[in-house]
């Protein structure tokens, strides 16, 4: 048997699990012309890793090669199959960065939320291809013999060749490989911009000024995490979902139009709150809205129900740990964390009954609506339990969104306690509540979750509020017009003209709050405006 025909029976052992899993593709999703693309560039691929063979002499080596090359390709196959079949997409560079940045709670939930008989059933079957073949190769690599210099300069150039028209004609993009080194390449110059956060409490900011005021002053921000406003009775949801918000809708502004820049967590927050936007995204680095308060003399705190690591150092955690004292609720929690909201309160009350400064900025992290939703909601929250609307009607759907509708309630539940508490404060004071991104729930697809690879609208449309001391109202007079279109990717700016910090990186151009706001085109997915995409013109 010549080495030619050793190459092709390795080849024919790759192909195996490709064929499985557009098989797979196909009785479950139908024919997309993306799944023929990445057939393709699966099958080319896979001659890639053979024939570096050719160049290895010492059998061993060669063996091992080949059990960890395919044993690599099957897991990559496995898991973009498994991820299209999910959300039907294959996996991006985007999908990655957020994989980068996620903890093993959230994998946990992930794996439990999603996983059903199908996916147990397709893993079993390629369990069984990989061992079986793994069995195979050192028989089949047992006829092959050392190769001549001129064979090895024709492998070089053929596969020179495949790896041009794989980058020239687009079909890289499907390949995990080249995924995976793309983001992390991307998320660790990510990481590197935020890195100073932890130890220059200040930043780089000119010019910063802030009135004097010898009165106590107590800010609060409270992000929201994966809670859309079409699920909110305060944006007119057809189920009562906020009833405690609804009661002080009188003391409340409540913005209508205000959609994150992002459909996931990290891109989102990361813009949220520094100094980088749409236009300029490389300046997450340059500043946060944190570090402008330290610059005033803020007592600044951050309370996490989130983990704060991730399969790296989490690119929210860098932020939050240039405030002066940060806690996350979930550091000592296993992978099944289900400590609720509410437990942050007693933590604020603390930060509220300490004296050590008279000026604080209070950023609260809730978990929020983020998936598994039933464990999002203690047992008295289980309102909902009828049949909801959905234009892909199931029992389980109709029970996912059941608990995602009784997080929102829950959340409902811990915003108008913060409201309360700060305003038994008797202080100048706010609390501006919004969420990092919305979720789709299965009503532009058969989907309840957020993936930018598939945007819906509830993935970028999220609740923004604003509540107000009276000593606040009576001393700062805010341009309120409740309809402005607005994206997150300036709430920098917003948050700096709330707290009345002025600096030459602050634009008020970008409040929401200010008569100078000026409305900009709202871009997201990199290229493509808000409200051509949905069809909102």
């Amino acid at each position: 048997m010549n080495n030619f025909k050793v190459t092709k029976k390795i080849f024919y052992q790759f192909l195996i699990p490709v064929f499985i899993a557009a098989v797979f593709e196909l009785i479950n999703k139908g024919f997309d012309v993306s799944t023929a693309y990445n057939f393709i560039e699966n099958g080319l691929f896979s001659t890639l890793l053979v024939v570096p063979i050719y160049f290895i002499m010492n059998r061993k080596i060669q063996f091992g090669y080949v059990i960890l090359t395919f044993f690599g390709f099957c897991s990559a196959i496995y898991f973009e199959t498994v991820y299209y079949y999910f959300f039907e997409a294959y996996l991006s560079a985007s999908s990655i960065f957020v994989v980068l940045d996620s903890n093993s709670s959230e994998a946990a939930e992930f794996l439990n939320f999603y996983v059903d008989d199908k996916v147990i059933v397709f893993s079993i079957l390629m369990l069984i291809v990989i061992i079986s073949s793994l069995l195979r190769f050192k028989t089949i690599l047992t006829n092959f013999n050392k190769t001549v210099t001129q064979t090895r300069i024709k492998i070089s150039i053929y596969m020179l060749l495949v790896l041009a028209f794989l980058k020239f004609s687009g079909l890289i993009v499907y390949n995990l490989a080249y995924l995976i080194l793309k983001s992390s390449i991307e998320y660790n110059l990510e990481s590197n911009k935020l890195g100073a956060y932890k130890t220059n409490k200040t930043g780089g900011f000119t010019n910063v000024y802030r009135p004097s005021s010898q009165e106590d002053e107590v800010y609060v921000i409270v992000l929201g995490e994966s809670t859309s406003r079409s699920h909110m009775g305060l944006y007119d949801y057809s189920r009562s979902t906020t009833p405690k918000l609804n009661s002080l809708e009188d003391d409340l502004i409540v913005y209508n139009d205000v959609i994150s820049p992002h459909a996931h967590s990290i891109a989102s927050i990361t813009k949220l709150f520094t100094l980088g936007n749409y236009e300029y995204p490389e300046k997450i680095g340059d500043g946060s809205i944190i570090q402008l308060a330290n610059k005033v003399d803020f007592e600044t705190v951050w309370l996490s129900n989130q983990r704060p690591i991730g399969i790296y150092e989490s690119l929210i955690t860098k932020i939050a740990l240039s405030s002066n004292k940060s806690k996350f609720l979930t550091t000592t929690y296993g992978v099944h964390n289900k400590v609720k909201d509410a437990e942050l309160l007693p933590e604020l009350d603390a930060v509220l009954s300490e004296g050590s400064s008279s000026k604080k900025f209070i950023v609260i992290h809730l978990t929020g609506t983020h998936f598994n939703y039933k464990n999002r909601y203690p047992d008295t929250f289980n309102i909902f339990k009828d049949t909801p609307f959905s234009n892909y009607p199931s029992d389980e759907n109709f029970k996912i969104i059941n608990d995602y509708d009784n997080a929102v309630l829950y959340t409902d539940y811990v915003v108008s306690e913060i409201i309360h508490k700060i305003k038994a404060l008797n202080t100048k004071s706010f609390v501006l509540y919004l969420s990092d991104h919305g979720e789709e729930l299965f009503k532009d697809h058969n989907m309840a979750g957020h993936n930018e690879d598939i945007s819906t609208q509830d993935m970028y449309d999220v609740p923004f509020l604003l509540w107000q001391s009276e000593d606040y109202k009576n001393q700062k007079q805010l341009t309120v017009d409740v309809n402005r279109p607005y994206m997150l990717d300036d709430l920098f700016h917003s948050i700096s003209d709330l707290l009345e910090i002025t600096a030459k990186e602050v634009d008020l151009e970008r409040s929401i709050f200010n008569t100078e706001f000026k409305s900009r085109k709202r871009i997201i997915m990199e290229s493509s405006q808000y409200e051509t995409y949905f069809n909102l013109d």
